[in-house]
Formats: C-alpha cells, sequence, structure tokens
C-alpha cells in the first residue's frame, strides 16, 4: 500500500499518483503529485530523513 498525504479539497487522506521529488525555494525537500480522487496538485513538505531514502 502507498503512502497517504492530506488533500485539502477532499479533506482526507488519499493517495498520490504521478508524484516528483522536489525541492522547494528554502531548501527543503517535498512531493508533488495528484490526488487520486478529484486530481488535485497535493504538495507534502517532507522531513529530511523521508527525502533521502
Amino acid at each position: 500500500m502507498a503512502e497517504q498525504y492530506y488533500c485539502v479539497k477532499c479533506r482526507k487522506k488519499n493517495e498520490l499518483k504521478d508524484t516528483q521529488q522536489v525541492t522547494m525555494k528554502n531548501g527543503k525537500p517535498a512531493l508533488k503529485g495528484q490526488c487520486t480522487i478529484c486530481g488535485t496538485t497535493v504538495n507534502a513538505i517532507l522531513s529530511t530523513k523521508k527525502a533521502q531514502a
């Protein structure tokens, strides 16, 4: 089972599709993808430990 992230539009945790690991302007890692239910872009800030894995 894939990890689930909170979708603001659905107001619940859903799986993401087409995920990309990105770096924000301040240098912190983040995960960017689309909600599988509504298709909204979801951005999740990752810890440095999770980003290295």
